[in-house]
């Protein structure tokens, strides 16, 4: 994040300056000269600036109005010592992000910093998608298999977020995909070389989390037979990822949030302090906010580790993605066990399309792995996973030749995709262009039409 900070008085803004570096925000800039701002900001692409309401020569609203029209995806902040409605309305209206009154509490301003330059991200996704070119996603996400406009939509969002190195909360019900998001924005951010640490909080009891978090020396305790670098030294220039921070006894919380701050940390039995360079992504499905309510959860840990706040949707929710994720572990678990394993059955598809999933990704992954594991046909039926075959259609229940199997399983498909030629394509196992010729084959016969019409009446 590319910060800039605007004062006539160089005790505040030196002031300002080492705060948010001590909180791990390492391009900030100050200018003491209101014309001089306005020249940096016109020509330097800076993500958040901090503005002082009274200076010499110009005051903050008229940098604000000289400088907003040429950079708009730059968010302002004014800083006052004077606290007037009409002034506060004006600089809204120009397009400030928000205006906080000196003097500003420490925890307030880093706050209000941080959810200017999500707003920013925010802002910048949604600009692309109006504009027809939506940001297209790194490599980084490539292991996120969807097609869900939802789903884009927050990787887009993740990506941008990803990049600013500030902290990450990932939430949402189990196996909906949590860590592999959280790898993405590693590798998406501004240190994808370093380490990624990967903890289970849950996993690890109270009376070894010192030890495991902070490190310890040789002697510090019994059984320490060596010097032992903990979780926040071995993810120094890195990430360090924390699954189920929602476990995080609170009896901890004071130690762990003591670090954030500091950003260093003491092993057991020596007293010298260990400076540490890392990104804090954490994910739960706990409702922290609920947390902090009830007193499981400190408030202020909890602003430390939410900088930016990523919600995965549930399986049920992610529009079109169970033949696609279904597909996906169908042919790794294919490949896995030596199976001849083709695909599903369309009638095997509109079941697993009307489960709920309660244990979301990993209990589709399982379901289906378990279905080849188990199934000696090439294309899975509804009994490897359980259940039984729907009625056949009466228009069905004859012999048929070859074609017209074709035709049906086409239709199926057509149908379940709501018309989308590519996701039918991907399904069938053939190229769009194919799919457009079947199309145009059908379309011949009386007996699809109303299936085409529901289709064109889709919009699809």
């Amino acid at each position: 994040m590319k910060i800039l900070m605007v004062d006539d008085e160089p005790i505040a803004l030196n002031s300002l300056q080492r705060l948010l570096r001590r909180r791990g925000y390492k391009d900030v800039e100050i200018c003491d000269q209101a014309p001089a701002a306005v020249e940096r900001i016109k020509s330097i692409d800076f993500d958040v600036v901090f503005l002082d309401l009274l200076m010499p020569e110009m005051d903050g609203l008229q940098v604000l109005e000289a400088t907003k029209p040429f950079c708009p995806h730059t968010e302002f902040i004014m800083l006052t010592a004077v606290d007037e409605v009409d002034t506060a309305v004006k600089a809204l209206r120009l397009g400030a992000y928000d205006y906080l009154v000196k003097p500003v509490d420490n925890e307030r301003l880093v706050l209000v910093l941080e959810h200017a330059y999500e707003r920013k991200g925010l802002l910048s996704g949604l600009a692309g998608a109006s504009s027809g070119k939506p940001v297209a996603l790194s490599d980084a996400f490539a292991s996120i298999i969807t097609q869900c406009p939802r789903m884009k939509e927050l990787l887009r969002f993740a990506q941008t977020m990803a990049k600013s190195g500030n902290p990450v909360l990932i939430t949402g019900e189990s196996g909906t995909g949590k860590e592999l998001l959280a790898r993405a924005v590693h590798e998406a951010g501004p240190a994808p070389d370093g380490p990624y640490v990967p903890v289970n909080v849950a996993s690890v009891s109270e009376s070894l989390f010192e030890s495991q978090f902070f490190g310890h020396v040789k002697g510090a305790f019994t059984g320490a037979t060596m010097d032992y670098p903990g979780f926040f030294e071995q993810a120094h220039t890195g990430t360090l990822f924390l699954d189920e921070i929602g476990e995080l006894p609170l009896s901890l919380q004071a130690k762990f949030l003591r670090v954030l701050e500091d950003k260093k940390v003491m092993r057991l039995g020596n007293p010298q302090q260990i400076p540490v360079d890392i990104r804090i992504v954490s994910a739960t499905n706990v409702d922290l906010d609920k947390a902090c309510q009830q007193g499981a959860f400190r408030l202020d840990l909890m602003y430390r580790i939410k900088s930016v706040h990523l919600h995965l949707p549930p399986l049920r929710e992610r529009e079109g993605d169970i033949p696609l994720l279904a597909d996906h572990f169908l042919k790794k678990a294919a490949l896995r066990h030596g199976k001849e394993t083709k695909g599903f059955r369309p009638d095997t598809l509109e079941i697993l399309q009307q489960q709920s999933y309660p244990g979301n990704i990993r209990e589709l992954a399982q379901k289906v792995e378990t279905a080849v594991l188990i199934s000696q046909e090439e294309y899975l039926p509804p009994e490897a996973f359980g259940q039984e075959a729907p009625p056949v259609p009466t228009f069905a229940r004859r012999l048929c030749s070859l074609k017209e199997d074709a035709d049906l399983h086409t239709a199926f498909v057509l149908r379940q995709s709501n018309g989308d030629r590519n996701q039918a394509a991907h399904i069938l196992g053939v190229t769009v262009r194919q799919v457009q010729r079947k199309i145009a084959e059908m379309k011949k016969e009386p007996r699809w039409q109303k299936l085409f019409d529901d289709i064109e009446v889709a919009g699809r």
